[in-house]
């Protein structure tokens, strides 16, 4: 009986270690493909004077950004603290409206936060003692 225990304990401390191994690296893939993309509208030339077809160039980005978020939110905020992943939400529910109404100030200081956000939910979630405690 005593050996049954020992063998679901060890399947279970496995079992928890491949679940915290992969929220690990989806929250790094995640992070590290939007940051990439929003570094990319970052270095893009955005003031609110610049003209619709440079514009334009920002647009497709966005909506990359704003698809990639859809899609892997639901998955990260069943493990990341939920303050964590709406930081990242509210930020790009910003994102759209922003480009619509042609604030591109407020677009680069938004995608800025996004940055910012994505490293510290990143940081949340990877495996440290203070985040294991």
């Amino acid at each position: 009986m005593k050996k049954g225990r020992e063998k679901i304990t060890i399947i279970l401390c496995l079992l928890l270690a491949v679940l915290c191994s992969s929220s690990a690296l989806v929250t790094r893939h995640v992070k590290s493909s939007m940051l990439q993309l929003a570094e990319q509208a970052i270095a893009m030339d955005i003031r609110d004077d610049i003209p619709d077809s440079e514009a334009e160039k920002i647009k497709p980005i966005l909506q990359s950004i704003v698809t990639r978020w859809e899609t892997y939110e639901p998955i990260i905020s069943t493990y990341s603290r939920h303050d964590e992943a709406e930081r990242v939400t509210s930020a790009v529910q910003k994102l759209r409206p922003l480009w619509d109404t042609r604030q591109f100030t407020e677009l680069h200081m938004t995608l800025h936060e996004l940055s910012d956000a994505l490293e510290h939910l990143q940081k949340t979630e990877s495996p440290s003692i203070a985040n294991i405690l």
